[in-house]
């Protein structure tokens, strides 16, 4: 039976490259929660800084960013993944939701149509 520990330690040789992985997840969630809230240049260039700083492109101060530029591949890629996992779960959402409200209405038609038609039967009784 495989434990937590051995999953990680197949996956990441060293912690800094857990600690890039998981960095880059709450980069790519926090895109999402942006995007999501209709935000959507600003999460998409937050999505792109991060991105840059993780390669080493923007010149920032490496004190904080040791970790992930150290790994910038585990970063990258979660980021990435993370991000396309909440655009496309928006995306689907909103497709779901709009199929809902595109047939709720037509339900209500036919249910007050219906009920129209008994009231109108019970008048000539």
């Amino acid at each position: 039976m495989a434990t937590v520990e051995t999953v990680l330690s197949s996956i990441f040789s060293t912690i800094p490259e857990l600690h890039s992985g998981q960095l880059g997840l709450l980069a790519g969630l926090l895109v999402g929660v942006l995007y999501w809230h209709e935000y959507r240049r600003s999460s998409l260039g937050f999505l792109t800084g991060c991105y840059l700083l993780a390669l080493g492109i923007v010149p920032a101060s490496t004190r904080g960013l040791i970790v992930v530029q150290s790994k910038p591949w585990y970063f990258c890629s979660f980021l990435i993944l993370t991000s396309l996992g909440a655009i496309g779960g928006h995306a689907v959402w909103r497709r779901v939701s709009q199929l809902i409200r595109s047939r709720a209405p037509t339900v209500r038609h036919q249910t007050s149509d219906h009920e129209a038609g008994s009231r109108s039967h019970q008048n000539r009784t």
